[in-house]
């Protein structure tokens, strides 16, 4: 498998966690955005047709008009060829910049799976993140989906939020479970510095986002939803398969500012900066990177075991592994934070919240 990802830089406003590549207020910029991204698409065309994957993430893509959602599928159906007849092809939406037109237009390019974020259930939660819709916009537009003929749905969720019971977080997942969701991406409040967040010194709370976690993930379980990544909660058959790549440490080619990409053993990322972005390809030269490394030896296998141990089936203990990781992985069996399965080690479910201690040991 080969994924291709996406990013597009534009929000409404910025959440107060967010501390992703993202501008608000620039809206006047989508369509010279939309320019470069396709002159960065055209550097890629040796690789067109060989993706399986395609996943469409921001930012917030929704807040495209339809004409301009157009012009970027046109843009990188070059690369994949129909979304259609993709494995899998995701768009990311904000509830409230996702109406019956734009769900529609979804739906009719070939788009199987959207992700939705919702974050809570409870307006005054959504408030306190600085997001620009409500439990309503969700609902609203979670319809609209359903109505468009979309059956494989993801929603985000968080826990560890200031002012968050457990009543709350377990009304959202009831919220999500009653609306039949198919996927849902489960994530504890990070507070990271050069977010909003940070600058009005909001605090994580570690021990109580932990007890909240599990008993949101329980219910999940409960609810049909099992766990087959960290974050990650899934109907049958609807795990992610472009995440799935990732975590399998597949190949993956990423467009825009601050987009990721893994190629033949090259792991690289462009700049954050948008308008460095734009003036590049206005130069008519390659995005400036912020990073590019290729991984060899002990790194390239130690980000394979921590990708995969990602994965509550873990990973198949080849003999490169046990060799060059026999005293790590003999202390964390000992200690618990591992288990082995026949030929699988794993990280014990139990353990899945604290899994960064495994992965310390093996950096």
């Amino acid at each position: 498998m080969r994924g291709l990802y996406v990013h597009i830089p534009f929000c409404r406003s910025k959440c107060g966690y967010c501390d992703f590549a993202s501008q608000a207020g620039r809206e006047a910029l989508i369509d010279p955005f939309l320019g470069a991204l396709a002159a960065e698409s055209a550097r890629y065309d040796a690789l067109a047709g060989s993706f399986s994957t395609l996943y469409v993430g921001g930012g917030t893509p929704s807040l495209l008009t339809p004409p301009q959602l157009q012009k970027l599928f046109d843009v990188l159906e070059t690369l994949t060829g129909p979304f259609g007849a993709l494995r899998e092809s995701t768009f990311e939406a904000n509830p409230e910049s996702l109406d019956a037109q734009k769900a529609a237009l979804l739906k009719k390019s070939g788009f199987s799976r959207v992700s939705l974020g919702l974050q809570a259930a409870q307006d005054r939660l959504q408030a306190a993140l600085g997001r620009p819709g409500r439990y309503a916009d969700f609902t609203r537009a979670f319809g609209a989906l359903r109505a468009a003929g979309f059956d494989n749905l993801n929603a985000d969720l968080m826990c560890g939020l200031p002012g968050q019971s457990e009543k709350d977080l377990l009304d959202s997942v009831r919220a999500l479970l009653d609306l039949k969701a198919e996927h849902v991406s489960f994530y504890a409040l990070e507070v990271h510095e050069g977010t909003p967040f940070h600058a009005a010194g909001v605090k994580e709370d570690p021990d109580a986002a932990a007890g909240l976690y599990e008993a949101a993930a329980a219910a999940l379980k409960a609810g049909g939803l099992e766990r087959y990544e960290i974050s990650n909660f899934a109907r049958p058959g609807r795990e992610s398969l472009h995440n799935l790549n990732y975590w399998e440490q597949g190949e993956y080619l990423g467009l825009g500012p601050a987009a990721a990409s893994f190629l033949d053993g090259e792991r690289r990322a462009n700049a954050t900066d948008l308008d460095a972005y734009l003036a590049a390809a206005e130069a008519a030269k390659p995005p400036p990177l912020q990073y590019g490394e290729r991984l060899e030896g002990r790194a390239r296998l130690a980000e394979k075991i921590m990708l995969g141990l990602r994965k509550t089936a873990g990973i198949v203990t080849t003999d490169d592994i046990f060799i060059e990781f026999r005293e790590e992985i003999t202390r964390l069996l000992a200690s618990g934070l591992l288990e082995r399965d026949g030929n699988r080690l794993k990280i014990p479910e139990s353990r899945l919240y604290v899994s960064n201690a495994v992965f310390r040991e093996l950096v």
